[in-house]
């Protein structure tokens, strides 16, 4: 049937729809709701309103339309944009002419509203298309600008490495890529290389990475494998394998820090464990180097060799040498007794060959050095860097003066006689100068007939050269005048000569020994001298 049949006479035909407008009405809220599911449920309320109208159920529309008087009315909406839409609509009676005009314009006002809402789904699919196409593209953009940034740290330090630059230069680097304050710390914490202002800790205090806790925040950042932060620095070990070699960090009290920045300083401690792995072979090498050529100048050996190993190693042996010998109490261990000695030769720009462990003494560090080093410079150097702990007696002996490296084994021999001497003293700690020692030197228990002549060349030399070669008296006088306790009277009756001679005697013999005879000590080292003196020319002393 269609909607043109003939009304049923027998059937009030007037419309329930009061008018247009409430089919109007209707048809505008389909437009608004935007919705399919929406537009159709409209549109089954509203059916009945226009007359004795409803939508054929589904399961009636399987199999075979049935033959009976039902009016049934097929609605099929199809467009390109929107899945079509096939819907039977039904009466028990044909509508009338009013009745179909309003259902007709309600099935276009329907077909309009689907329409309109399968434009408004697709615009708001493409608009969600658009904006995640958007985000995905400023994503990529994003992506892309962190790449490129990264390539530009990557060449900066790829540029770097291939000059060659040492610690100072990377550390400088660093500081200019990310803005913020760099410090190099080596395995033990202490400050190797900084650059920029630290405003994290203030001058000229410095706090090691992790302060009291520094072997915790080692461990963790270990653990980490990547940049740590610890309070206001960011960490990163340096360390090629299991070895730790040192700390690089950056300090960002701030926290301003950056990913970026991260990269950078991962970057930077690749970079440096690289050099700080290659110049700890050169040390070891070259350490291992020194160490045995001090081993041989200790032990002895010519002078022609001795010369061509310290030049290849870069040390200059041919000026005056001596040697000094550390002992820092038993629960030191030589090796940190090393290792201070070491950087205070790199603090003071200077070297020396040290010896330890089993190539002479167990415990005790040889040192060939400069003669004219300050060995107290050294000591409150050693003393500094170990600390001055609670009964630790820290000494350095200091041999004589040699002017050949084929000499240094007696040098040698005197800075451990110095040394020995010196722990066994009222004040153990401190420097013991074998040049310095005195009568301590022939009241040693290791002491020779040599060193008996030594002490004796040491204070009566200049007298005894004297004497030789003006056939004088002076260091018989001397003699006498020690004998008689200083007594000018006694000494020159004992002498007979007049009081003046004397006088004139004992003032020549201050200008040719430089000595102070007034001073105890050098009355009783004079003493102990000419005694020798007479012991060793085969005469009795008294």
């Amino acid at each position: 049937m269609d909607l043109d049949a003939a009304p049923d006479p027998r059937v009030d035909h007037t419309p329930r729809a009061t008018n247009l407008s409430a089919v109007l009405a209707v048809t505008a809220h389909m437009h608004d709701c935007g919705n399919r599911d929406e537009i159709l449920s409209l549109l089954a309320e509203a059916l009945p309103e226009l007359g004795p109208f409803s939508v054929e159920p589904v399961s009636v529309l399987t199999g075979d339309v049935p033959d009976d008087e039902v009016w049934r009315h097929r609605v099929l909406l199809d467009d390109s944009w929107s899945r079509p839409v096939s819907l039977t609509l039904r009466a028990d009676y044909p509508p009338t002419p009013v009745q179909a005009t309003l259902l007709e314009l309600l099935i276009q006002h329907m077909g309009s509203a689907l329409r309109a809402a399968s434009l408004s789904s697709r615009a708001a699919t493409q608009e969600r298309h658009l904006r995640e196409a958007t985000d995905e593209i400023t994503v990529i953009g994003t992506r892309a600008a962190r790449l490129e940034e990264e390539a530009k740290i990557h060449r900066t330090f790829g540029r770097l490495a291939a000059t060659g630059a040492d610690e100072t230069a990377i550390a400088e680097t660093l500081h200019q890529v990310t803005g913020l304050a760099v410090g190099i710390e080596d395995a033990f914490g202490n400050l190797r290389v900084s650059a920029g202002p630290d405003t994290s800790v203030p001058a000229p205090r410095y706090r090691k990475v992790g302060g009291g806790n520094r072997v915790d925040v080692l461990r963790r950042a270990a653990m980490e494998g990547g940049p740590l932060r610890d309070d206001n620095r960011i960490v990163q070990l340096v360390r090629p394998g299991q070895t730790l070699l040192g700390v690089l960090y950056l300090s960002d009290p701030e926290h301003k820090a950056t990913e970026l920045d991260a990269v950078a300083l991962e970057h930077a401690a690749t970079m440096l464990a690289v050099d700080m792995a290659h110049r700890r072979s050169l040390a070891e090498t070259e350490a291992r180097l020194s160490r045995d050529l001090g081993a041989d100048l200790l032990a002895g050996t010519d002078d022609e060799s001795a010369y061509s190993r310290a030049d290849a190693l870069g040390y200059d042996l041919h000026t005056p040498q001596r040697v000094l010998v550390v002992h820092w109490g038993p629960d030191t261990p030589v090796e940190s007794v090393t290792e201070a000695f070491r950087r205070h030769l790199t603090a003071t720009d200077s070297s020396a060959l040290l010896v330890h462990g089993n190539e002479h003494r167990t415990g005790v560090l040889a040192a060939v050095m400069d003669a004219k080093t300050d060995v107290n410079t050294v000591f409150a150097a050693l003393e500094k860097s170990l600390g001055p702990t609670v009964g630790v007696v820290g000494v350095v002996g200091v041999g004589s003066e040699c002017t050949s490296p084929s000499t240094l084994p007696d040098s040698y021999t005197h800075a451990m006689r110095a040394l020995e001497i010196r722990k066994q003293s009222n004040s153990p700690c401190g420097v013991a100068l074998f040049d310095e020692l005195g009568v301590y030197r022939i009241l040693d228990s290791h002491s020779t007939t040599g060193d008996v002549e030594a002490f004796v060349q040491e204070w009566l030399g200049p007298l005894l050269d004297y004497d030789r070669e003006h056939r004088s008296t002076m260091t018989a006088t001397l003699a006498q005048y020690l004998e008689c306790g200083g007594k000018y009277d006694e000494t020159a009756q004992a002498l007979r000569i007049h009081r003046s001679t004397l006088r004139y005697r004992m003032s020549r013999i201050h200008e040719l020994t430089g000595r102070d005879l007034r001073s105890v000590d050098t009355r009783l080292n004079l003493h102990l001298a000419s005694r020798a003196l007479q012991v060793l020319a085969g005469g009795a002393p008294g």
